[in-house]
């Protein structure tokens, strides 16, 4: 379960809290596709083109109400893959 700051909580699946854990472990560094895909989904990256790390990465900023406009938790880095932004100051 996550709880947003305007207190609207929602239920994470199990794949979503594991993308969540594995970015929150790798806070502030932009993490590759393939390397989602090897940690998170447990599958060989090779050969492989799948667009359910977009749909994951879209579902899970839904859920922890990440608008599209900045400041973003959860950001999408062009040609690197996607990265939890530290927003502890």
């Amino acid at each position: 379960v996550v709880r947003r700051a305007d207190g609207v909580q929602d239920e994470l699946s199990e794949r979503e809290a594991e993308l969540l854990r594995y970015l929150a472990a790798n806070v502030g560094r932009a993490v590759a596709r393939e390397e989602l895909l090897r940690h998170v989904w447990r599958l060989d990256p090779r050969a492989i083109e799948t667009r359910t790390i977009d749909m994951h990465v879209a579902n899970l900023r839904s859920k922890l109400g990440d608008s599209a406009s900045p400041p973003r938790l959860l950001v999408t880095v062009r040609g690197k893959g996607y990265m939890l932004v530290n927003i502890a100051r």
